[in-house]
């Protein structure tokens, strides 16, 4: 599923020394997940630097816990699983935390929204950043967020994986220009913004224009000839590497003036421009920092009528479209790079560790640590020594489950949950592969050895 980094001459001292065992707990394998945590521990571990292991929340056993030395989570705040935090405080384990998206203001207009702003969510995700040994989150906003419950907050710039794009960019179509809007999004209230204003461009440009929505299909435009729906595509790799070959001339990117779109990585600039896409985006948060308007993308208000005039430049102005999307590209190969991203994140590993040896994070984390430590129901030592009964209990029960989600969510939600639920275990089927093997065919390659 994911590259890694080619080993270095500089990590042979490493293979007689013991590893860094670092423990990943995801709660799904998401776009987030995937990109600012997977990659770049499969590289390390790749690399021999350290050992992972990654597995789900509902996943995890103490035997996980008791062999970390290091913990990485990203985006966890479901409470039925704080025994993890217990045990990561209670054994003063380091842990890093990651988020990309401030829950604390997300809206709860949609389902994904009223899920993350339940009070008991919003209370784990507090306990976490409150505690965590590190804080790593992707825009300015978010970083000032945290800072108010944990000082020990840094705000990285996200990478691209440019392994996964074509080694010369796909020639563009010489007739319709294509026009792109991807999201991994089901619910969306961000489309809202330009609905009307595609309205009057397909209008305007009848038969000269293609619009194609990724992920989000909004039903407004389902029944017009020049607009395309694609399916989420839920390994990330996947996607990009689809998207990268696409021959999209121009890309949306909207944002709504709030305290959560503020908090929004600029993931959309760094696709679109590593993309050689035009993008459009909403003037706003980290778009407003890092999009120069006119030469790496165009920067519209949020009003309606902005994205018409923006995307009819791009469509009419071929000169225009054409140096956004170079400069694009060549600003992203500047400052998005995956290997780089990797490094900081060893360095920062390397570092809660010292000051771990050196007292420094036990001392701050006394506080936290004397949280009440509730153990879960299960058997103590995980999933894979649960009675048989309890497994055959949960298949049993699984079809009254799913119709009772159909009946409360609807038909399309539970669909959706079910493909996400099969697209984790696949993720983690080919990610314990990848972590067993690989660094089996890494070492027998550094060693000079044909058969291991």
């Amino acid at each position: 599923m994911l590259k890694s980094v080619a080993v270095q001459s500089n990590d042979l001292k490493l293979k007689t020394e013991p590893k860094l065992h670092v423990l990943v707990v995801l709660p799904a394998f998401i776009p987030s997940t995937q990109i600012y945590v997977v990659k770049p521990i499969l590289a390390l571990h790749c690399r021999g630097l350290i050992t992972a292991e990654i597995v789900l929340e509902h996943t995890v056993s103490y035997r996980n816990l008791a062999k970390a030395d290091l913990l990485i989570f990203c985006r966890n705040t479901e409470s039925a699983y704080q025994w993890i935090l217990d045990f990561t405080l209670n054994e003063n384990k380091p842990f890093v935390y990651e988020l990309d998206d401030n829950f604390f203001e997300i809206p709860p207009t949609t389902a994904v929204g009223r899920y993350h702003r339940e009070p008991e969510r919003l209370n784990q995700l507090e306990r976490y950043l409150r505690s965590a040994s590190l804080v790593r989150v992707y825009s300015k906003a978010l970083s000032e967020c945290v800072a108010k419950l944990n000082r020990k907050v840094v705000r990285i710039e996200g990478p691209v994986d440019w392994s996964l794009m074509p080694p010369k960019q796909p020639p563009r179509h010489r007739g319709k220009v294509r026009i792109v809007y991807a999201t991994s999004r089901i619910e969306d209230d961000l489309a809202k913004l330009f609905l009307n204003d595609i309205g009057q461009l397909l209008q305007h440009y009848d038969g000269r224009i293609e619009l194609f929505f990724w992920g989000y299909h909004p039903p407004e435009l389902r029944s017009h000839p020049a607009v395309r729906f694609l399916p989420l595509i839920g390994n990330y790799d996947s996607f990009f590497r689809k998207f990268a070959r696409s021959q999209f001339d121009i890309g949306l990117a909207p944002l709504l003036k709030d305290e959560f779109c503020y908090s929004k990585s600029n993931v959309k600039f760094r696709e679109y421009a590593a993309c050689g896409i035009a993008g459009v985006y909403s003037k706003v948060g980290s778009y407003r920092e890092c999009v120069e308007d006119e030469r790496t993308g165009l920067l519209v208000e949020t009003d309606a009528g902005g994205w018409f005039e923006a995307i009819k430049r791009l469509i009419d102005n071929n000169g225009l479209r054409q140096s956004i999307q170079k400069n694009g590209l060549a600003f992203a190969r500047r400052h998005y790079d995956l290997e780089a991203f990797q490094e900081v994140l060893w360095a920062q590993i390397q570092k809660l560790m010292v000051d771990r040896l050196d007292g420094v994070s036990s001392g701050a984390r006394k506080k936290f640590s004397a949280a009440t430590f509730s153990r879960p129901t299960r058997a103590l030592s995980g999933s894979d020594e649960q009675s048989r009964s309890d497994v055959l209990k949960r298949w049993v029960c699984l079809p009254s489950k799913t119709l009772r989600h159909i009946a409360s969510k609807g038909l399309y939600p539970t669909l959706d949950l079910i493909r996400q639920r099969l697209n984790d275990r696949v993720v983690l089927m080919r990610l314990k592969v990848i972590l067993q093997f690989r660094w089996r065919v890494k070492a027998c390659y550094r060693n000079g050895i044909s058969n291991e």
